[in-house]
């Protein structure tokens, strides 16, 4: 439990100061004259599409060098990109920053690798629960910051002092890692990079053959991939949402930026109860299978709700529901996912799943737009929500997974 604190507050700092920076940048690329497309996909998309391309090497890198230097180096990126992101006075060099931060952000493959490194098969759900209430925590202050923060003094959106608050928690977050975060991984279990040994002609010690690629891992097992194709369908739905939100609740509801910002709070809070008080209990009474497939279904409600809103009464319950059943989603999925992982191979495929979401924060922002803009106001939520429907009939119809008994235990304690 020393090891998922010390993650926790390492994951939490990193999402505050992303969650910072996110309700201001979609009103600042339109002052910055970007098109409709560019909107919704500018910060979410632009930052998903680096995320994704990342993830699964920082994944694979974590499983031959250890978890702590993966962390390390990308939260010394995560300080750059958000000093660049202050500074920048266009959109392409808004974008550029916000490509750095994607790339760095891919650092979540190695953190949930850690969390199953450091908890046993029974308590993972739970664990991952604890570490992903870090995001939801992180996210519901970040957002509320950015609300008051983002507005300058002539009442235009601004990312100055945002991206500057975001770059000192990143670095609080750094010095974190570096004095108290300990390795998870052994050196036994480590995984050499293909190619390595071939390089250095011998090696002092046995070790484990190297790694498949992760789509090799995720193709070994078809569950894999219906739980990978699942949470992208799920994540493209909250992604549409958080990306066009602020332009819905500006144009129907006439909500200010902070409004936005506590409200995008509210979306936190409801997703970290999911997280760290129900996950735990709902799964081991119901098994992860079950607490998924409900989650994605509340995911689908949610997102309905949404699009029939016209209240903020409607509004509120609607973030309620989203945001709970968010939150409920993945960590179980994610279990699910470590329990069908070689144990040597978990940072590669938790990297592959990673990027399965990141895929699914770039569908969703990238069609948010078009959709709002140029067809109607509810269309973003109607659309994701009938693809987050299909990812539910994936979870229904996929075999169930088998316990996680019979796996080799997680190494480290918890």
């Amino acid at each position: 439990m020393k090891n998922l604190g010390v993650l926790w507050l390492v994951v939490f700092i990193s999402l505050m100061g992303f969650g910072v920076t996110t309700v201001p940048f979609p009103l600042v690329v339109e002052q910055m004259g970007g098109s409709d497309f560019w909107k919704t996909f500018g910060g979410g998309g632009v930052f998903s599409v680096f995320q994704l391309i990342a993830t699964p090497l920082w994944g694979r890198y974590s499983d031959s060098l250890g978890r702590k230097p993966i962390l390390i180096a990308s939260l010394v990126g995560s300080v750059f990109a958000y000093l660049w992101l202050a500074y920048a006075d266009n959109l392409t060099s808004l974008m550029l920053a916000r490509a750095l931060g994607g790339i760095m952000s891919g650092n979540l493959s190695a953190a949930f690798a850690y969390a199953t490194d450091v908890t046993d098969p029974r308590n993972r759900a739970r664990g991952l629960g604890i570490v992903t209430s870090a995001f939801g925590v992180g996210f519901a202050i970040g957002p509320a910051v950015g609300g008051f923060l983002g507005m300058d003094a002539d009442g235009q959106a601004t990312l100055f002092l945002p991206a500057l608050v975001s770059a000192g928690v990143s670095l609080v977050a750094l010095l974190g890692a570096m004095v108290f975060l300990s390795e998870s991984l052994p050196a036994s279990l480590r995984r050499p990079l293909p190619g390595a040994a071939k390089q250095r002609g011998a090696v002092d010690r046995p070790a484990s053959p190297p790694g498949r690629s992760p789509l090799a891992a995720l193709t070994a097992r078809p569950v894999l991939l219906a739980l990978m194709l699942s949470s992208l369908l799920v994540s493209l739905g909250g992604a549409t949402m958080q990306s066009v939100y602020q332009f819905w609740s500006r144009d129907l509801l006439g909500l200010s930026l902070l409004q936005v910002g506590l409200q995008f709070a509210f979306f936190a809070v409801c997703s970290v109860a999911g997280q760290a008080g129900l996950i735990g209990p709902l799964t081991q009474r119901f098994g992860e299978k079950r607490v998924a497939l409900a989650s994605a279904i509340g995911a689908v409600v949610g997102l309905l709700v949404f699009a029939v809103a016209r209240d903020a009464a409607t509004v509120w319950l609607a973030i309620g529901v989203f945001g709970l059943a968010l939150g409920l989603f993945g960590p179980a999925v994610t279990s699910l996912v470590s329990f069908e992982a070689d144990p040597r191979e978990r940072g590669a495929v938790m990297g592959a799943f990673s990027a399965a979401s990141s895929a699914g924060r770039i569908v969703g922002p990238a069609m948010a737009g078009p959709l709002y803009f140029s067809i109607h106001h509810s269309a973003p939520f109607v659309v994701s929500a009938a693809l987050a429907g299909i990812g539910a009939l994936l979870l229904l119809r996929s075999h169930a997974v088998k316990p996680a008994a019979a796996l080799p235990p997680a190494v480290g304690g918890g």
